[in-house]
């Protein structure tokens, strides 16, 4: 979730700072038809503009096509390949035409084309065959099937404001303390706009394939960045860029984009997803290619509209590509889009990519202007010989940066850019050192830092130590009152190395102090903070706290001021010490591993006793139980993909598996433990694309307690007693209603992404998602660990501690998401045991979710 919520923060920031200016102009509202001179048939996908501006559209299916735009032409310009561009005059206000087009004729081998009445067929259809024709041969010229293949890179991305009016802000005053920005205003670099640059990063990296044994590495010679959202980590940024502009590989079935799956026009189910048009023969570098247009049959659905210019000859060879979303799909924010990808071919006929260029208008709302985004990718000096340094393929990181990359000279970048004529040239640097001397601007800067970051800075530049994380600060449970908390850790201007976290905290209502303190060495050198990937330490690790058992979240702590809302007080809270010793790695190639020891002792409380049952039956309560253990832990997760933040990792997407193998053992006598113990737990987590139907994220977690232990040492299922939806957590269980020394649990979340939604009138407007989960957990207590039934040492179950029976324990959820584009609702309702006392049977729950 939070992972989410940075994103979403960056788009309220623009969001914020747009507000002024949305109706800047007089603004033009149009709909109408597009229809054949001749035979007055609807013509589809027609492409309708603003003549002089980039704001367009293009019309549906049956030809009708609606428009409103802030801008001052008012000319409508309406093209289609085939025929004559129309012209027609517009009113500022509400117009309603009809558009008539004059056709032309083209021929394709000696078969005239010309669009016409959309009655479309695929059977015995000229441009489904070509388009099979196309599918069939995407892969003999991928250059990922020679034995070596590399090429640099310049890269450009930028972020900007759109449509910004200067004469407007100028005279509204809003930025009348800032008036130095109007010198940054571009109006030269994007044809038919007007932007404010924001954010400019600059890459130059070498690109290196191996097939045998398969080996991909980047090396990044040269990078800068600069503006508005570095107030986000390094990696926060990357990740956010990285999924905005992902590399489009548009010769595979599916193209992941802003955290869904689109179905490509290449993809072997493409003729029963998209319609493909013959649109015209075109000349590029001097060889004929055909125009293969395209729109999916459901422009709701995750799909393109666009354009393939393909060779006429027996290769069926692709030298462009330009891709477009359709007018109505499900996607939030991304109010248009536009990918151009250019290929050559080389003289073995291998399939060369030279230019990638994306750009974007991310929007809150469909009146509001938006924040323009683009990336262009110049990819140079092909090669398909082996390297000259081979050992680039043994090193361990998939991207690599050289020695001097972030300091590189203006000489260096002014040569990278050379022949570079597509590139945004922007002063960003040097205008956000001027807002940063504006103290509106600077105070918003440190406090947007501060609840993006969580953390609390004591200098302005080379901080040692930084206060945090900040939303532990105040919290409260049942045990403690009103908890104050007080932490922080080293950073990396200390030590890239060595590193001390920890706090300090106090209840009023149990009078204690409790805190938690870290020393850390790291074998790799940090750049940014401690939790960096990959990791690769040793740590020391001292804490006295509470224990909320049976309640335990994977993404946030258990103090988080957020989560004080619950359904029920908990007072199944006791206290804990641990000691801890631990050694952790991991690789680029997702294997990660760790040894632990652990020394802990659980206090009881009034809440919580511990009562020991004696041979004769009597109980007498204990104060306390020791285990010193010893813990092993494997981590696999193949090309995952996460945010890593300050404290935790939070998963992007789950198309790669993630498995888990943990073992805690513990013998008798040692250390003060009075009990033999052997837990094993695995886990897997992984997403299933059923695209274009939505996809289901699916856990799974099995374990076993071999010995006989107290019961805090047992299964207890994750308890969620707050109203927000949280991973691998039970929102209609009550902690300890279960206890178990083997399980097997599941959770199932089915993401439609509006499949159902998207084909019924009015409700398809709201863009809204369905969301369908189940959850279980089956356990079995066996009879050394069943206190009813062999209590000679064993601590009694507390008072509202249930024996599963035959059946699991199950929830199921039906909800819908995407409401206010960041709202989602659950209503969950228990299958079973639902005469427990103190269980609801049924319960509404919620979550933030950025999500586009």
């Amino acid at each position: 979730m939070r992972q989410r919520m940075i994103c979403g923060t960056l788009f309220l920031l623009f969001a914020l700072l747009m507000q002024e200016g949305i109706y800047a102009q007089q603004t033009i509202q149009v709909e109408g038809y597009v229809r054949d001179f001749e035979t007055k048939e609807a013509l589809p996908y027609v492409t309708v503009s603003l003549r002089g501006t980039a704001r367009g559209t293009a019309t549906d299916e049956n030809g009708y096509f609606s428009m409103r735009a802030a801008s001052d032409s008012t000319v409508l310009a309406v093209s289609y390949v085939g025929y004559e561009t129309d012209f027609t005059t517009l009113k500022h206000g509400y117009n309603r035409v009809e558009i008539l087009l004059k056709p032309g004729l083209y021929e394709l081998n000696e078969v005239t084309v010309r669009p016409g009445k959309e009655r479309y067929s695929r059977r015995d259809n000229p441009a489904v065959t070509f388009a099979r024709n196309v599918i069939a041969r995407r892969n003999l010229n991928d250059p990922h099937n020679r034995d070596y293949f590399s090429y640099d890179t310049y890269e450009q991305r930028t972020f900007a404001f759109d449509e910004f009016d200067v004469e407007k802000a100028r005279r509204n005053g809003i930025y009348r303390h800032v008036d130095f920005i109007f010198d940054y205003v571009d109006s030269t670099s994007v044809r038919g706009r007007t932007i404010l640059p924001l954010y400019n990063e600059e890459i130059i990296e070498d690109y290196y394939y191996r097939k045998s044994p398969r080996a991909e590495r980047k090396v990044v010679g040269g990078t800068k960045r600069a503006g508005i959202i570095e107030i986000i980590s390094e990696e926060g940024v990357k990740q956010f860029v990285d999924e905005a502009f992902q590399d489009i590989d548009i010769f595979q079935d599916n193209i992941p984009l802003f955290l869904n799956r689109f179905v490509s026009p290449l993809s072997s189910i493409g003729p029963g997803y998209y319609k493909y048009y013959l649109l015209d023969t075109v000349l590029l570098d001097g060889e004929p290619c055909m125009d293969l247009g395209f729109a999916p049959f459901n422009t709701e659905s995750f799909g393109f509209v666009g354009h393939l210019y393909v060779t006429l000859d027996s290769t069926w060879f692709v030298k462009k590509v330009n891709l477009n979303i359709p007018r109505d799909i499900n996607l939030n924010f991304i109010g248009e889009m536009s990918i151009e990808q250019d290929y050559v071919r080389t003289d073995g006929g291998t399939r060369i990519l030279t230019k990638n260029d994306i750009a974007l208008i991310f929007k809150l709302s469909r009146k509001m202007k938006g924040s323009y985004a683009r990336r262009v990718a110049l990819h140079r000096n092909h090669s398909f010989a082996p390297p000259r340094d081979l050992s680039v393929f043994e090193e361990k990181a998939p991207v690599m940066e050289s020695e001097g990359a972030r300091r590189q000279t203006e000489e260096f970048w002014n040569e990278a850019r050379r022949g570079a004529e597509e590139i945004q040239k922007t002063s960003v640097e040097k205008m956000m050192a001027q807002l940063r001397e504006v103290p509106a601007f600077y105070w918003s800067e440190k406090v947007l830092n501060i609840i993006i970051n969580g953390y609390v800075q004591t200098s302005e530049t080379n901080s040692l130590f930084e206060f945090g994380p900040a939303n532990t600060f105040i919290s409260g449970n049942a045990l403690e009152g009103a908890r104050f908390r007080l932490g922080g850790t080293t950073t990396v201007n200390f030590s890239r190395r060595l590193f001390a976290d920890g706090y300090l905290a106090y209840g009023t209502g149990d009078g204690k102090f409790k805190g938690d303190a870290i020393l850390e060495y790291s074998f790799n050198r940090k750049r940014t903070f401690r939790k960096e990937y990959p990791f690769h330490y040793i740590r020391a690790e001292y804490r006295y706290d509470v224990n909320q058992i049976g309640q335990h979240y994977l993404y946030t702590n258990a103090d988080n001021l957020f989560m004080m809302l619950k359904r029920r007080e908990n007072n199944l809270i006791t206290y804990m010490r641990n000691m801890e010793l631990s050694y952790y790695r991991e690789n680029y190639h997702g294997l990660g591993y760790s040894v632990l020891l652990r020394h802990l002792t659980e206090w009881a409380t009034p809440d919580v006793p511990f009562s020991l049952i004696q041979p004769d039956g009597t109980v007498t309560p204990a104060g306390h139980y020791t285990s010193a253990q010893l813990e092993f832990f494997l981590r696999w997760a193949p090309n995952e993909k996460f945010y890593q933040s300050r404290n935790y990792r939070y998963p992007i997407t789950l198309d790669a598996p993630i498995i888990t193998l943990r073992h805690t053992m513990a013998r008798k006598g040692i250390l003060g433990t009075g009990h033999n113990y052997n837990r094993t737990e695995l886990g897997v987590r992984k997403r299933l694309w059923l695209s274009p139907f939505g996809y289901v994220d699916v856990y799974g977690q099995a374990g076993k307690v071999w010995n006989r232990v107290p019961y805090p040492l047992l299964h207890i299922p994750n308890a969620n007693l707050s109203y927000s939806i949280e991973a691998e957590t039970f929102p209609l269980m009550n902690p300890m209603e279960f206890i178990n020394d083997r399980f097997v649990s599941w959770e199932m979340t089915y993401f439609m992404n509006g499949w159902l939604f998207n084909r019924l009138p009015l409700i398809k407007e709201l863009q809204l998602r369905e969301v369908l989960s189940f959850r279980g957990w089956y356990g079995d207590l066996s009879d050394r660990n069943n206190p009813a039934i062999n209590g000679d040492g064993l601590y009694r179950f507390p008072a509202d501690t249930h024996t599963m029976g035959d059946r699991p324990y199950m929830e199921i959820g039906a909800g819908v998401e995407n409401i206010f584009k960041l709202i989602r609702l659950d209503y969950i309702w228990r299958l079973s045991y639902r005469n427990h006392e103190g269980a609801p049977d049924s319960g509404l729950r919620m979550k933030m979710k950025f999500s586009f």
